[in-house]
């Protein structure tokens, strides 16, 4: 059994089993790009989102998920598909962690079936303001010296603004470095700064300015161009 259909079996179960203490949560977005750690899929172009979830503070969380993107112009829409399971703690009234483990698979597309991975993460939250992360990579697809593994660690920071309009703002800027000398001999780094907002607990828009630096644009191309990316999210 693979890791997306073994997490996505678990995720199912958790969120519909009667002993699940929260509640399940759906969500459809749309995004102006698919980027993953800097570096734009699907030729850049829009794509749509949904997903469901069991989410929570303290206790097991579960997810799977599906996004269409466009690999080039000339090609039809195909998909991401994701599964995710993992664990959270709340250490105290502060500070809280998880471990998480996620699939990612583009079944559909045999360019951008190289991008098909394991992650497993490592999270440690300060007042939903200060993440860190660190994140074990594991390729699906060997590299031709045979390497599949790499890592990648993050840090996003986040600064409420306050409420206008009935809207609550947040200021958002991340640093990430993901390394993959092992299976492909470069590694780079990346970031971003934004805006989000929030309109009640269902409804969030966000604005964000994203770059890589010039290892990043030298194996990856346009696909690493800084840009703007905005995305809206509707939860159920």
């Amino acid at each position: 059994m693979s890791l997306l259909r073994a997490v996505a079996t678990a995720a199912a179960a958790l969120a519909l089993s009667g002993a699940w203490a929260q509640e399940v949560d759906y969500t459809l977005g749309a995004s102006s790009a698919l980027l993953v750690r800097g570096i734009a899929l699907g030729n850049a172009k829009p794509a749509l989102q949904a997903g469901v979830a069991v989410d929570t503070t303290d206790g097991w969380l579960a997810g799977v998920g599906i996004a269409t993107l466009r690999p080039s112009t000339d090609q039809g829409w195909t998909t991401q598909l994701y599964a995710r399971a993992g664990y959270a703690f709340r250490l105290d009234d502060d500070w809280s962690a998880q471990l998480a483990a996620t699939h990612y698979a583009y079944p559909f597309d045999d360019y951008l079936r190289s991008f098909d991975r394991d992650e497993f993460g490592a999270t440690l939250a300060w007042r939903d303001r200060v993440f860190g992360s660190v994140t074990a990579l594991r390729q699906t697809t060997a590299s031709p010296n045979g390497h599949r593994s790499g890592w990648a660690a993050d840090l996003v920071l986040r600064e409420p603004l306050g409420r206008a309009g009935g809207v609550s703002f947040a200021l958002t800027a991340g640093l990430g470095h993901q390394d993959q000398q092992r299976r492909a001999g470069f590694s780079y780094d990346y970031g971003h700064v934004g805006l989000s907002g929030r309109i009640g607990s269902k409804v969030q828009v966000e604005l964000s300015r994203v770059a890589s630096d010039h290892r990043a644009r030298e194996w990856f191309g346009a696909a690493a161009d800084a840009r703007w990316v905005g995305s809206l999210a509707l939860g159920f």
